[in-house]
């Protein structure tokens, strides 16, 4: 996205800096600077710290007073937990009340399922859309706004993790979403509960 043309919304400036975070090694402890972001972005740095907030809400970043914002590393050592409360937030939201998925709901999970079974291995770009649109779809599904906004939150983890495989060439990770997506894809009829018991089930 080019920047030049207009100034950037806060949205626009979160997408930007969220996108590089999750690209970038995992295990790198980036520091972002707000003076040298809003000269990227060309704005005042207000929007800028407002778009930092919010990746520190979603668990990206740490804001460190003295220190400033400071991507958070991911450690290996906490992979297992990172799935495992991932899963946990999936088998919260099939113990809800359950409710249909929504035609349009399911005809997006159709879409991403082809897209995920044509996506090259080694497409970090490709896989990183295609997972932002899996958990904003799957976020819709969750009537509990709490719920919904901790699914979120753990999604990012687990996007990270996914692009840390990829980035080390296991071709698993691509051959996983598109397991993911059919799954998703085949359980949507049977209700919301079904469709993320099969999620859990995957992860």
């Amino acid at each position: 996205m080019s920047f030049q043309s207009h100034k950037p919304r806060v949205d626009d400036i979160a997408d930007s800096i969220r996108k590089r975070i999750c690209l970038q090694p995992a295990r790198e402890q980036t520091a972002l600077l707000e003076g040298t972001l809003a000269a990227e972005f060309g704005v005042s740095r207000t929007p800028v710290r407002q778009a930092l907030q919010r990746l520190a809400y979603e668990g990206l970043i740490e804001i460190r007073t003295g220190v400033g914002s400071i991507v958070v590393p991911l450690d290996p050592t906490d992979r297992d937990l990172h799935f495992a409360v991932h899963r946990g937030i999936f088998r919260l939201v099939a113990a809800l009340p359950d409710a249909p998925v929504p035609v349009d709901i399911e005809l997006r999970f159709d879409t991403l399922t082809r897209q995920a079974q044509v996506s090259s291995p080694s497409d970090r770009m490709a896989t990183y859309a295609l997972l932002v649109r899996l958990n904003e779809t799957l976020s819709r599904l969750i009537p509990d706004q709490v719920v919904a906004d901790a699914f979120v939150v753990s999604g990012w983890r687990i996007l990270r993790w996914f692009l840390m495989d990829q980035r080390s060439g296991d071709p698993l990770p691509t051959e996983a979403l598109s397991n993911l997506c059919s799954s998703l894809l085949k359980a949507a009829p049977h209700g919301r509960s079904g469709l993320f018991t099969a999620g859990a089930d995957l992860l």
